[in-house]
């Protein structure tokens, strides 16, 4: 099997307490029984932070490469070290496949010949394309509830109104004389929609 270069290995651990050594000798194992060695690796990435946190340096420069183009090859031992968060996990496995990065999981191997081959990788976006689209509805429905949830609690639904009763009533008071939306806007540091939704609460447009 030959391993499209260059390759990136990553390592993650959730804690200081815990090492990557564990991860670090099976993927070494892993190079050994394809010609490879440790030193031939050209990227080496390792995160200390928890799966669930977007912002992990090395994570977020090994996905910066992979957009770049300057990936070959990716090699994790699961791939739940890249990401425990299903829509980043997604849109990582995505920009990869899309950039034509092979992934290589220790654990889940049964994943490596599909994201090589071109069919597999069609079948592989696909699923992903589902799944996205599957959690961007359910986070919809999920804010629909929340909302509905809000209103039917009496609470306050959308954007406060910023300005007090006394600077509505200069407001009003602007536009009757035909101060320009434009200029009522800047006095009071708010935008023309901004002015246009006060005027439509006090029944004036």
């Amino acid at each position: 099997m030959t391993i499209k270069r260059p390759i990136a290995v990553y390592v993650r651990v959730s804690t200081k307490k815990q090492e990557t050594e564990n991860q670090v000798l099976a993927i070494k194992e892993w190079l050994k029984s394809r010609g490879l060695s440790w030193d031939s690796v050209e990227y080496k990435f390792e995160d200390i932070e928890t799966g669930a946190e977007d912002k992990r340096p090395a994570f977020q420069e090994l996905w910066k490469l992979v957009k770049e183009g300057k990936i070959g090859s990716i090699v994790v031992f699961e791939l739940s070290r890249l990401s425990r968060k299903q829509r980043t996990l997604i849109n990582f496995l995505y920009d990869s496949i899309e950039k034509g990065v092979d992934i290589y999981s220790i654990k889940e191997s049964y994943l490596n010949e599909w994201i090589k081959d071109p069919k597999g990788r069609t079948i592989i976006v696909g699923l992903l394309s589902i799944l996205y689209d599957l959690e961007r509805q359910l986070i919809s429905e999920r804010t629909k509830a929340g909302l509905q949830r809000a209103k039917a609690q009496g609470k306050h639904i959308g954007r406060k109104f910023k300005l007090s009763r006394k600077d509505i009533h200069e407001l009003i008071r602007l536009y009757r004389e035909g101060v320009p939306i434009k200029r009522i806007a800047e006095k009071f540091g708010i935008s023309r929609q901004t002015v246009y939704n006060y005027l439509r609460r006090e029944g004036l447009t």
